[in-house]
C-alpha cells in the first residue's frame, strides 16, 4: 500500500439546508488491476476502509460491530446500505446519480460520488462526497 494525503470534500443537503465539511488526513492506497482500496482514519479514531471497482463503490465506516456504516454505491442503481449505532440497526438506501474515478494532471487521484439516500421511500437527503489522494 502506498502512503497518501486524502482530502475530502462533503456536502449535504438536508431539507433544503446545505453544509460543507473539509477534511484531511494521512491514508493508505492500493491499485491492483482495476480493483483499488483506500483506508484512512477520520478524525484520527474512526476507521474507513473503501472498495473501487469498475462502477462500483464500498464504503465501511466505524470502530466495531455496534457501531458502524455499510454503503454501496452503483451508478443507476438502487443498493441496500447499513447504519448501525450501539447496536441498533437502521437500513437504508443509495441512489447514486454519479461516481467517477479519475486521475488529474497534477499525478493526484480524484475520486466523486453524488448519491441520494433514502429511508423507505423517504428522502434523508442528497450528498457528493469528493476525495482527492496525493
Amino acid at each position: 500500500m502506498s502512503k497518501v494525503k486524502v482530502n475530502l470534500t462533503s456536502t449535504i443537503t438536508q431539507k433544503k439546508e446545505t453544509e460543507t465539511f473539509k477534511k484531511s488526513t494521512d491514508g493508505e492506497l492500493k491499485t491492483i488491476g482495476d480493483i483499488t482500496r483506500l483506508s484512512y482514519l477520520e478524525d484520527g479514531v474512526i476507521p474507513v476502509k473503501m472498495l473501487l471497482k469498475e462502477n462500483e463503490l464500498l464504503i465501511k465506516r466505524g470502530v466495531d460491530e455496534n457501531n458502524y456504516s455499510f454503503m454501496r454505491f452503483v451508478p443507476g442503481e438502487k443498493e441496500a446500505c447499513r447504519y448501525v449505532v450501539e447496536g441498533r440497526q437502521m437500513d437504508l438506501t443509495s441512489a447514486a446519480n454519479l461516481l467517477e474515478f479519475e486521475t488529474q494532471e497534477d499525478g493526484s487521484q480524484k475520486l466523486r460520488i453524488e448519491y441520494d439516500l433514502f429511508s423507505g421511500l423517504y428522502l434523508i437527503g442528497n450528498y457528493t462526497v469528493t476525495l482527492i489522494f496525493t
